[in-house]
């Protein structure tokens, strides 16, 4: 069963961070495969969102950094990204933070 708590969580996060990234002038990279992406290709990059258009790429960061109360254990995706907390001894119990933050790259 999904969990909307910690969408919930992240949607709030990102509001009262605001969103980080940069945006490159050029042609687009390449994939791990060696493919270079193309305009209109979105693809993840760590703890951020890629986009490749025409004459250049940018990235935000999709995944925000959180505070959150004693107690809590934050949890990680695979790419190492904090994605929510939930409680030290209960972990279906979700965490409200207390504030969050993008940080750069």
């Amino acid at each position: 069963m999904v969990n909307v708590i910690p969408v919930a969580v992240l949607v709030a996060c990102g509001l009262l961070a605001g969103v980080t990234g940069y945006t490159v002038q050029g042609p687009c990279p390449a994939d791990e495969n060696g493919q270079v992406y193309q305009p209109g290709d979105r693809w993840l990059d760590g703890c951020y969102m890629c986009d490749c258009w025409v004459g250049g790429f940018g990235c935000n960061q999709w995944f925000p950094t959180c505070t959150y109360p004693a107690g809590c254990v934050k949890v990680y995706n695979e790419n190492g990204c904090e994605v929510m907390a939930v409680m030290e001894n209960q972990a279906d119990q979700v965490c409200d933070p207390l504030s969050c933050y993008a940080v750069g790259k």
